[in-house]
């Protein structure tokens, strides 16, 4: 490792050389987890430390086909080493995902051809084999692909994972609870999801570290102009269109609350995201001249969206971070989300810049909320910016990442003092 020097109390290495394991990655990648990992690798070699990122030639996540050329490219200061995936044998991958996502039980030999048939490179594996040794650490993530898994044991005295850990049946497999306990420990997103890894596995060494933001300033969130030019309020679902983020139930829900009265004819739910309205199973919901569906914007277009929504609505029961609730919470939006979600209902209630809900009668009841005690709503715009400035500005996440990765790697540290 290299020198050790002390910053506020805190004790680590640096400048240091981190390897950061990503299925896929490039500039604007739009998944949470690939996000996360991608700007906490940017921001450490922004102030330093020498990072690369080690990834697939993939781009898309459905099909894992390969769409860069293998090779290393050179993006801001960050060298990106991409290899080939390896081919799939989804006659046996895609009725072990079904049965694994059933909840259904699967043998450890299956669920190792379940890993087997995963997303994969022997090109990858092969690089972390030969050159692994000469990173400090080894950051791996999300949990549920095998360049994570196999990758990670390659040398797990050094490996870290990022794993973005759901309650989800993938996570109870056998496979996975070995590979958390190989490795040197963890780097979670918030407190919720490091209490289900230590329920499922047992003591994982690591820490919460979380994803960092830098604030907008007051002028361009006021300058964050409406997106649509009828000021009539709309709710906002930001997200991949996917069932797993349990958007349907969104959008059954405020059909519902609409025919029952209780939310009021001018409310309209706003969609923007990755992917296809058809992949709801919802296709009558566009028939309806208050649901909208918002196949791409902009970044500036998706900041007014957000700036201007009655409230942001994350349904997902599967979450463990959410950098959506952030991004409302910064441009002055509060929120809703699902009450069963452990992670986003613990930001809800640490930052109290938000409420939960759980059937169109809760989401009637928080609409109704929001648009009638403009004070509280208010409120709540206050308390969140303020929970994002206090602990997730870049300052809060880099003094937790130093803090974790020095506590797990303290022995070979302590060598070089």
């Amino acid at each position: 490792m290299g020198s050790i020097r002390s910053i506020e109390n805190r004790v680590y290495s640096s400048p240091r050389h981190f390897a950061f394991v990503i299925p896929r990655y490039f500039p604007g990648i739009a998944g949470g987890a690939e996000t996360l990992m991608g700007n906490l690798a940017e921001r450490l070699a922004a102030r330093g430390d020498t990072v690369e990122i080690l990834s697939t030639c993939a781009k898309d996540n459905r099909t894992w086909e390969n769409h860069f050329e293998p090779g290393t490219e050179q993006i801001g200061n960050i060298q990106v080493h991409r290899y080939a995936v390896d081919s799939r044998n989804l006659d046996v991958w895609i009725p072990l995902q079904l049965t694994i996502h059933a909840g259904k039980s699967a043998t450890v030999p299956q669920q190792l051809d379940w890993m087997a048939e995963s997303v994969n490179s022997r090109g990858l594996y092969a690089h972390i084999a030969r050159e692994g040794r000469d990173f400090d650490a080894l950051f791996f993530g999300p949990y549920l692909f095998g360049t994570t898994f196999w990758g990670s044991l390659i040398y797990p005295d050094r490996s870290v994972l990022v794993p973005c850990l759901h309650d989800e049946p993938y996570a109870y497999q056998d496979v996975i609870g070995s590979m958390f306990r190989q490795a040197r420990g963890a780097l979670f997103n918030a407190t919720p999801e490091m209490m289900l890894a230590q329920s499922l596995y047992g003591k994982i060494p690591g820490g919460v570290v979380g994803m960092g933001f830098d604030m907008p300033t007051p002028d361009y969130v006021k300058g964050l102009t409406p997106y649509f030019e009828s000021s009539s309020p709309y709710i906002l679902y930001l997200g991949r269109k996917e069932t797993g983020k349990n958007v349907p139930l969104l959008i059954d829900s405020f059909c519902e609350a609409k025919q029952v009265g209780l939310i009021p004819d001018e409310v309209r739910l706003v969609i923007l995201g990755g992917g296809s309205f058809s992949d709801l199973n919802r296709p009558e919901a566009l028939n309806r001249c208050d649901i909208i569906d918002l196949p791409h914007a902009s970044e500036l277009e998706k900041q007014r969206l957000l700036a201007h929504a009655l409230y942001l609505c994350q349904p997902s029961v599967n979450e463990s971070f959410s950098i959506v609730l952030m991004e409302a919470w910064m441009v002055g939006t509060p929120v809703v989300v699902h009450g069963e979600c452990a992670v986003t209902r613990h930001h809800v209630v640490e930052s109290g810049a938000g409420l939960h809900f759980s059937d169109h009668e809760d989401l009637g009841g928080v609409t109704q909320f929001f648009l009638n005690d403009l004070e509280k709503r208010q409120e709540m715009v206050r308390r969140g910016r303020e929970y994002v400035a206090r602990e997730y500005s870049w300052e809060s996440v880099l003094g937790r990442f130093d803090t974790v990765v020095q506590e797990l790697f303290e022995t070979e540290m302590s060598r070089t003092l």
